[in-house]
């Protein structure tokens, strides 16, 4: 499964990974892509709450079967602006943590920050979640995240590593990976 912010994907993108592209918000470039095989019995694209004077900002939401595991899965990507990341953190966690009861499922909540860590979103997820990340992502530092609910480990975590001319024509981030299985 892959979690992805400010890119639109297609089915060029697709194509090239072999990923199904199975919930996006093309506006606001946050997508869920799934590997073949993958039951995904809901799927959704929630708009966050606007704030005058800001990027309007969204989640993609899917919960993912696979292997006897079942996740409500959320990709984001927050503001620059702190008190609207806050706000946003706090909705998208009633959000998943909603799906997730519905469906009995993990939550996992990845995307871009756009905060340090210990500063207001972040701590709010992290007091929720296990955060799986670790390295720096953006200009050196850490701002992208993974976070997991109970019921989860990760067997490996950190970020990706790859050629610097596959990670620079991807993105100016450098992914976050977690591998991940039931507890």
């Amino acid at each position: 499964m892959l979690c992805a912010q400010e890119r639109g994907f297609g089915p060029a993108f697709s194509r090239l990974t072999g990923l199904e592209q199975v919930c996006s918000a093309r506006f606001s470039g946050v997508a869920i892509l799934v590997r073949p095989g993958i039951r995904v019995p809901h799927v959704e694209h929630h708009r966050l709450r606007w704030f005058p004077g800001l990027e309007r900002r969204s989640m993609a939401l899917a919960v993912v079967e696979a292997e006897g595991l079942r996740l409500a899965v959320a990709s984001f990507h927050l503001d620059l602006h702190a008190g609207a990341r806050l706000a946003h953190a706090v909705e998208i966690v009633r959000r998943v943590e909603t799906v997730a009861a519905r469906f009995d499922a993990v939550p996992v909540v990845a995307g871009d920050l756009n905060e340090l860590p210990g500063a207001a979103a972040w701590k709010h997820l992290g007091s929720r979640y296990a955060e799986r990340g670790e390295g720096g992502t953006f200009a050196g530092k850490r701002i992208d995240a993974i976070f997991t609910g109970a019921g989860l480990e990760a067997l490996a975590r950190g970020v990706a590593g790859a050629s610097e001319d596959d990670l620079a024509e991807a993105s100016d981030h450098r992914p976050v990976v977690a591998d991940l299985r039931s507890a």
